[in-house]
């Protein structure tokens, strides 16, 4: 039976946010929603967090003739093993800013040739990460996707980046991606601190259960990326079982819209 690809975007117009550790995640989640699955991910980020997490090289983002590069010019690509089983990359690298403004690329980039292109690479999943800022890397993923996944801290600067990208969705990208299906996500968030627990309080108010839930702000996060290999949030022994069941539960959720 031919394999349906699931495109899953993690985007947000502001840095810091957590973008390449959700996708790293819903990564893992894809695994555990199906055991069996083979995952793609793209990193079109040119910092390449998501690939040096998932190769554990640094120096990845220094190989600049290989990788999503590659997938943006029309020529056949090979996508990359990782040292995590069953999920394969395209790399980002340090020069992809070289494909912004190229006429040549962006036509081929929103036509039907990459959408059908990336379709038939016989993935189950494909999870792609995005730069912090929009142009034609950001909005291109969100034309080939099926679900976009924005993640925001409870502060004012992610949340009105959260909103740029709704407005990019709405006014760019539904009238000829109209399936695609958008949902928010709170990021390191410390419940403690007043300010963000009124943000948090007020983005699930005014968007309901467009917002999947709080993911909170702790060390253990960060530590299940930055051991060898890089492990997702719920496979940390310093996590705390609320933690990883809460990062559990939404790549689990996320995976199955």
């Amino acid at each position: 039976m031919k394999t349906k690809t699931k495109i899953i975007v993690v985007i947000n117009q502001k840095g810091g946010v957590g973008k390449s550790t959700v996708a790293f995640n819903l990564a893992h989640g894809a695994l555990l929603k199906r055991k069996t699955a083979r995952v793609l991910c793209i990193d079109l980020d040119s910092q390449g967090n998501l690939s040096q997490y998932l190769t554990g090289d640094l120096d990845i983002i220094n190989d600049t003739s290989g990788g999503v590069g590659l997938f943006l010019e029309g020529i056949p690509i090979v996508p990359s093993k990782t040292t995590h089983s069953q999920i394969d990359v395209l790399h980002g690298h340090k020069e992809l800013d070289r494909y912004d403004n190229n006429p040549t690329v962006e036509a081929r980039g929103y036509g039907e040739e990459m959408r059908t292109a990336l379709r038939g690479l016989g993935y189950d999943y494909v999870i792609i990460d995005t730069p912090p800022a929009v142009g034609f890397r950001h909005l291109v993923a969100l034309s080939w996707a099926d679900i976009a996944v924005i993640p925001m801290e409870p502060v004012m600067s992610a949340i009105a980046g959260f909103q740029n990208v709704l407005e990019a969705i709405t006014n760019l990208i539904l009238p000829f991606n109209p399936g695609l299906k958008w949902f928010g996500v709170m990021n390191r968030a410390n419940m403690r601190v007043k300010s963000q627990l009124e943000n948090d309080t007020w983005i699930k108010a005014e968007y309901g259960d467009r917002i999947l839930g709080t993911l909170a702000n702790r060390a253990a996060v960060s530590d299940a990326m930055e051991q060898e290999p890089a492990r997702p949030v719920w496979e940390c022994r310093s996590a705390r079982k609320a933690l990883r069941d809460e990062w559990r539960s939404f790549c689990i959720q996320v995976v199955g819209k």
